[in-house]
């Protein structure tokens, strides 16, 4: 039941941080709210670790070094993806970091089931349908969009695969440092390109500090429900994240999809589902 209520929990927290950073990128540079998202982390990681003396990364450090490039570039391919598309469909496009394992596996010679290879296949036809769909006012979506979403989830993917490693003694502190390092870069790089950071307040800063702090608790809450459970419930329940996103989209921005594009979405996120339930 722990290991449940970790995985909805994680679900959860990552649905609404992905709607929260979206919809902060569309008022503030994507730069802005990257960077007080992981400065959110830091400061969550950083209590949780001295809270639970959790141990340090060990031998496994180059990983999570390693994830800083792949970190940044998805966390902002994503925000933008969010920002400036529908959030029903960049959601689940996004979502599809979980079959980049599968891929990986593919290109290295651990070649994935058929049921996965199915899933991915199912994923792709739904992204091309939602993408290509008009919308529910017979909008189409902007390419800009899907691109920026395929992008983020082959690099949140690639991350997902190195913080895998990087944790293997102690999740907490892995994402502690991956965390740290991806705020210093940030911080050196608004500091070289200061046109890009946006002007922001307290009443601003404050719930993106929260943003990141909830998006960073999740990975933790995933990691501990797949050690505590089953890796492939926990990952099956954690990847159902974009419902919250598409959800919460529906009912405080009413956007909404058509038929097709609504369809399309559904069948992303189920091949997503399929691929992580079959490679876990």
């Amino acid at each position: 039941m722990t290991a449940l209520l970790l995985s909805l929990g994680a679900s959860l927290a990552w649905g609404v941080s992905d709607f929260g950073g979206g919809t902060a990128a569309r008022r503030y540079s994507t730069i802005t709210v990257l960077l007080f998202m992981r400065i959110g982390g830091v400061l969550a990681m950083g209590a949780l670790a001295l809270a639970t003396t959790a141990p340090w990364v060990g031998s496994h450090w180059p990983f999570a070094v390693a994830a800083v490039a792949t970190t940044i570039g998805g966390g902002l391919a994503m925000l933008r993806a969010l920002a400036i598309g529908p959030m029903g469909i960049a959601a689940p496009i996004v979502a599809a970091s979980g079959a980049v394992p599968a891929i990986f596996g593919l290109a290295t010679g651990r070649a994935p089931s058929t049921v996965a290879l199915a899933g991915l296949a199912v994923a792709a036809a739904g992204a091309v349908l939602a993408s290509r769909a008009p919308g529910h006012r017979g909008e189409r979506v902007a390419p800009a969009g899907v691109g920026f979403a395929l992008l983020a989830a082959l690099l949140i993917g690639s991350s997902l695969l190195l913080m895998h490693e990087a944790s293997a003694e102690s999740a907490v502190s892995a994402v502690l440092l991956e965390r740290s390092l991806e705020a210093l870069c940030l911080v050196l790089f608004v500091v070289l390109r200061p046109r890009l950071l946006s002007p922001t307040d307290g009443a601003g800063r404050l719930p993106l500090l929260a943003i990141g702090a909830l998006e960073s608790c999740a990975i933790v809450s995933f990691a501990a429900a797949s050690t505590l459970g089953s890796l492939t419930s926990a990952a099956v329940l954690s990847s159902l994240y974009p419902v919250v996103t598409v959800l919460l989209a529906r009912a405080l921005h009413d956007e909404r999809l058509s038929r097709a594009q609504l369809a399309g979405a559904l069948l992303t996120l189920a091949g997503v589902v399929v691929v992580v339930a079959t490679s876990a």
